[in-house]
Formats: C-alpha cells, sequence, structure tokens
C-alpha cells in the first residue's frame, strides 16, 4: 500500500495516535494540524476533530497567539493575554491584540523528562559503561540529566551475609538521600528515575523495604539482571507512592540470575522470570545476556531515539508496548531451604579455598 492508498481519515488517525503515544504536540488548532499533515481540506478535518471532541478523545478551547509577526507562537492558556512569553512584547505597548482561535486538546498524557538519575551497578563491575552511559545520556537526551553512578566497591564473600546487604543499602539510602537534597537545591524534582542492575537491583530492594528510608519517593525504576524475587511487593510500593512505574528488563540468555538465588540469601530470578506484580512491565529480550544491557552494541539502541528504556523514562506508559512484554502469571516458591543451604556452604567452602590457594600461591611466590 503506497501512501496515495491510504484515505485522509486514516492519516488523520494514525497522525494522532502518534501524538497520544509520544506524549507530544497534544494541543493544536486545525490550521496547525493542516499544515502538518499537508491537508488542504481545512473544513473536513475541522469537523472530524469536533467528532473526537463529542466522543471525549478531546476537548476544544480557545486559544491565542501573539500578534507579532516574527512570532506567531501559541500563548499558555489559561493567561490573561497582556504580553508574549516568547518574544516579550507588551501588547498594549505595542498597539496590537493577540488573535483567538479554537484549539484543540487529545486526552492522554504529555511526555516527560529525564530530570536526573541513579543508577546502581551490578556486582565487581569495573563498568566501563558508566562513563559511556553518561556520555550517552548527555549526547542522546534533548536536555542535561544529571546521573549519580553509586558504587558499592568489590564484593566477594559479603554477598552470602543479609547483615551486609543491609549496611550496604543503608549507605545507598543515604547517599540517595544526600542526592535528593541537592537536587532539591537546584530546582530539580524529588524523585530520580532508577536504573539498577544485577546485585544493585538487591540493594534498591532493600532501601525500598527499609523504614528508615520510607520518606524517599523514586520516578520510573528499570530493573535489569534482576536478583529480586519474583514475588516481591511491588504493588504497595505503588500503593504507598514509593515508584511512580517499574519496568523489568529480562534477558532470556542470563546464566547468572538462575543461580543468586542459592548463593545470595533473600534474592530471586526476577531477573529471569519476571515479577508478578500486575502493575510492573516485564519485557524479555530474547538475545541478552546478563550484561548485554550495558554493551556498546545495545546500549545506544536501548536510550536512543524510540528506544525502549528512553521510551519507558520519557513516554506516556498506556501505550507503551515492545514485543517482548509478558505478564508473570506462575506463582513462584523459593527452592527448599535445607537445599539453600547446602548450595551456600558449598559456596563458603568454595571462597575459602580459592582464598587459601591464593594466600598459598603468594607464599610459594616469597620463597622463590
Amino acid at each position: 500500500m503506497t501512501i496515495d492508498d491510504v484515505s485522509p481519515l486514516e492519516r488523520w488517525v494514525d497522525a494522532l495516535n502518534r501524538k497520544v503515544e509520544l506524549g507530544e504536540g497534544l494541543e493544536f488548532s486545525a490550521v496547525q494540524l493542516a499544515r502538518q499533515l499537508n491537508e488542504p481540506d481545512i473544513a473536513s478535518l475541522t469537523a472530524f476533530l469536533a467528532k473526537l471532541v463529542a466522543l471525549g478523545s478531546a476537548t476544544e478551547f480557545t486559544a491565542y497567539t501573539c500578534p507579532m509577526s516574527s512570532c506567531r507562537k501559541t500563548l499558555p492558556s489559561g493567561v490573561d493575554p497582556v504580553a508574549c512569553p516568547f518574544c516579550r512584547v507588551t501588547f498594549i505597548e505595542e498597539g496590537v491584540t493577540p488573535t483567538s482561535e479554537q484549539f484543540f486538546r487529545l486526552t492522554g498524557e504529555i511526555s516527560r523528562d529525564i530530570r536526573w538519575m541513579v543508577v546502581i551497578h551490578g556486582m565487581n563491575s569495573r563498568a566501563p559503561w558508566q562513563e559511556a552511559f553518561s556520555w550517552e545520556i548527555a549526547n542522546l537526551l534533548k536536555y542535561s540529566a544529571p546521573v549519580l553512578i553509586y558504587k558499592y566497591g568489590w564484593a566477594t564473600y559479603e554477598v552470602l551475609f543479609p547483615g551486609i546487604h543491609r549496611r550496604m543499602a543503608k549507605s545507598l539510602g543515604r547517599r540517595i538521600r544526600i542526592a535528593i537534597g541537592r537536587a532539591r537545591a537546584a530546582n530539580l524534582p524529588d524523585r530520580p528515575d532508577v536504573i539498577a542492575h544485577s546485585f544493585g537491583t538487591r540493594l534498591f530492594s532493600l532501601v525500598l523495604q527499609d523504614p528508615e528510608f520510607a520518606d524517599l519517593r523514586f520516578g520510573r525504576v528499570i530493573t535489569a539482571g534482576s536478583i529480586i524475587r519474583p514475588d516481591f511487593d511491588w504493588k504497595r510500593h505503588f500503593r504507598d507512592g514509593r515508584v511512580e512505574a517499574v519496568l523489568n528488563h529480562v534477558a532470556a540468555k542470563d546464566g547468572a540470575v538462575p543461580f543468586a538465588v542459592w548463593a545470595i540469601p533473600g534474592t530471586g530470578p526476577g531477573g529471569k522470570v519476571g515479577y508478578m506484580a500486575q502493575q510492573v512491565l516485564n519485557v524479555r529480550n530474547l538475545q541478552y545476556g546478563h550484561s548485554s544491557f550495558f554493551e556498546d552494541q545495545h546500549l545506544p539502541a536501548l536510550i536512543g531515539e524510540n528506544g525502549l528504556w528512553r521510551s519507558f523514562f520519557t513516554r506516556p506508559l498506556k501505550p507503551l508496548r515492545d514485543d517482548g512484554v509478558f505478564v508473570q502469571k506462575d506463582a513462584w516458591q523459593p527452592p527448599a531451604r535445607w537445599r539453600i543451604i547446602t548450595a551456600r556452604a558449598g559456596g563458603c567452602i568454595a571462597i575459602a579455598a580459592v582464598v587459601l590457594a591464593s594466600l598459598w600461591l603468594l607464599k610459594l611466590s616469597l620463597c622463590w
């Protein structure tokens, strides 16, 4: 089908659906839309928009346009039109009057900006992607978005002990609280967006559960390679206003997540089977492994124009769709306790063996 085979009505519907999907350009006059669509039949287009108003898919209101030929911009609605905020002209001083025009507003959410972000990396990540991520954010987005990349050090045997998890999570929560205070001072929103990967997802989940940080609120959250339990109570955190939205990006070829439940207390294969909470958007990529999200060949696509992560952070959520979206309906049960204890005991023995072997090799090298 060529463009000539598409009826004007189909072109109009497609264009308006795209506006709603992106959350951009929701307000316009019939003349502006006709100019955008290269549509000569303004009368028919106006009649179509009037039908949308009758159906409740749009609203109609009177807007004013700056009369200055060098500007001609639409003035903000709800403001007495005495001056133009764009060209700074005071109308009475220039002896001109703003022109009124009927505008339409589509029913839908407007797009949002990424104002600032917290990134929590995975275990033992020297993370060259961290610099690449900040660079991509700065260059691909149309606004400056400060990025706090939280570094909790080099974790080894610590992951075996829940008490150490909680201590590390408290350090993370306190660091985020400091960052929120600085954001307020810089007139940025209180709620940062969040990207958490691997063991970073475990720490973020503990921050959400810790009463000390009940005051912290977050915007949209992406978990990648998550080791959070599939039955984590996201519903409660949505209800309490702790998070605005959650995207769980699942890697089908992730070989690390399934073993987390055996080695790391309190964890689960959320990054493999998805979260059970209906409020969460689970998306599976069939080609990704545990850290593919941050590799050079994938990261620019994820946060570039129309990329999944960028769309999740900036666009209305309802129209957001991806081929990998799935719903986790199966009940999840952790392995039997005795199996977990046996596996973790084996892990401790393995770590001790590695440490002893390293010490022995060090001693041997010193003897030589």
